[in-house]
């Protein structure tokens, strides 16, 4: 044997190590590592477009056509898509732009956009119905209905959780592919599977006595909600949320689903675009995992004021702003899945009127909707692009909801 044949025996074992290494930390830090690849120009797009009117609004209809289009340019999103109604009815529903990209296809009123964490106002909801038929108790422990989680949680009640105030850690690190859990391409069967991500890390603090945003609570919240309901997860939120209110376009993100009214999602920068990052968004079904569009999400807006799905002592429930253990209210005007501001201001502070909303970025997507009850009004935007700044779309969801509030001032 020769020499060289005996030395490369004898490292052959540090280079399999060492590529083994490397292939794990890029698996890791993939989505960092590959960043920078894949980028293309921004098509050139000629604006197109679907929308639905009321006759009756049409003036204003005009006016929204125009604003969605400009925000398109604006926000540089491949596709924007709103709807608006006002006293119960939609008055109109306007999408422009390209739902794929690649494909050209265009967006249309039905095409599905991520909610992220929108999809916590449709938690909530769920929450408001079983409270309402008295089958869950927010204020028990979440132990009594999630016996395997470890004792630390035994002063966490569903009310907390949902509320962020259990002081519930959020997304962090894992060792897992890629390594960021926002980013997560496991696969889990079922919200009570997908706990177990983080129900062994320390709460952050005493439950109670501070606020800390966490989907992680939201999940917490949504698997209550299944044993309570004594159902699967999306198979209660389809029957009694979905269907009964008219979203037929709202589903769970489930990534295996053959589903051709989904956009394709992207991240975009600077007149560039690339896909966005594979993901699995069964780590989040209840906290960030559904799909919808803007005009089912006006029927939900409508159901959190008004409707009789929930009574009014319930309906009060969930939209009281929630107190810290100190009596101070938390910092984001939070409720049990929605955020409440009891004065908003509106065409120059002509207008003061109270405000519900909740808005949602997601990996190649974003969204928002605001509800203002005084005026029986609900305002949804979405988009498929990523968005850092999380309340991107809420000045889009302004001046739609200020074209709208001007005309019905003028009847």
């Amino acid at each position: 044997m020769s020499f060289y044949t005996m030395r490369w025996r004898h490292r052959a074992p540090l280079w399999l190590a060492a590529a083994l290494c490397c292939w794990v930390l890029f698996r890791l830090f993939e989505p960092l590592l590959v960043y920078s690849m894949g980028w293309q120009d921004l098509p050139d797009q000629a604006e197109p477009a679907r929308r639905w009117a009321d006759p009756a609004w049409q003036v204003s209809a005009d006016q929204a056509d125009a604003a969605l289009s400009k925000a398109r340019r604006r926000l540089d999103a491949p596709a924007l898509s709103a709807a608006v109604m006002i006293d119960g009815q939609r008055v109109w529903a306007g999408a422009v732009g390209l739902a794929d990209l690649d494909a050209r296809r265009p967006v249309d009123l039905e095409t599905r956009f991520r909610l992220g964490s929108s999809s916590k106002a449709v938690n909530g909801f769920a929450l408001g119905l079983l409270m309402e038929s008295g089958r869950i108790d927010i204020e028990r422990s979440i132990r009594s209905y999630l016996p395997e989680l470890p004792a630390a949680y035994d002063p966490v009640t569903t009310r907390l959780a949902i509320s962020h105030r259990a002081g519930v850690p959020d997304y962090g690190l894992c060792l897992c592919f890629p390594i960021w859990e926002h980013r997560n391409q496991r696969h889990f069967n079922g919200v009570r599977e997908a706990l177990a991500v983080f129900d062994q890390r320390p709460l952050l603090f005493t439950p109670g006595e501070d606020f800390k945003y966490s989907s992680y609570g939201a999940n917490l919240a949504g698997a209550a909600i299944e044993v309570a309901a004594g159902r699967d997860y999306g198979e209660f939120i389809t029957e009694a949320v979905f269907k009964p209110l008219g979203m037929p376009n709202s589903v769970l993100d489930i990534k295996s689903a053959v589903d051709p009214r989904r956009a394709a999602f992207y991240e975009v920068t600077e007149g560039r675009y690339k896909p966005a990052e594979p993901v699995d968004n069964s780590i989040r079904y209840p906290s960030g995992g559904m799909l919808s569009t803007p005009s089912d999400m006006l029927r939900l807006g409508q159901a959190w004021f008004e409707g009789d799905q929930l009574g009014a002592a319930t309906r009060a429930s969930l939209l009281t702003v929630q107190k810290l253990a100190n009596g101070k209210e938390n910092p984001q005007g939070y409720a049990l899945g929605m955020r409440v501001a009891e004065q908003r201001k509106l065409l120059d502070g002509r207008l003061q009127t109270r405000l519900l909303s909740h808005h949602g970025t997601a990996v190649g997507s974003t969204s928002y909707f605001a509800i203002y009850p005084e005026y029986r009004m609900v305002v949804s935007v979405m988009m498929n692009k990523g968005q850092e700044n999380l309340d991107a779309l809420a000045p889009e969801a302004r001046r739609l909801a200020e074209i709208f509030l001007a005309e019905r001032l003028k009847r």
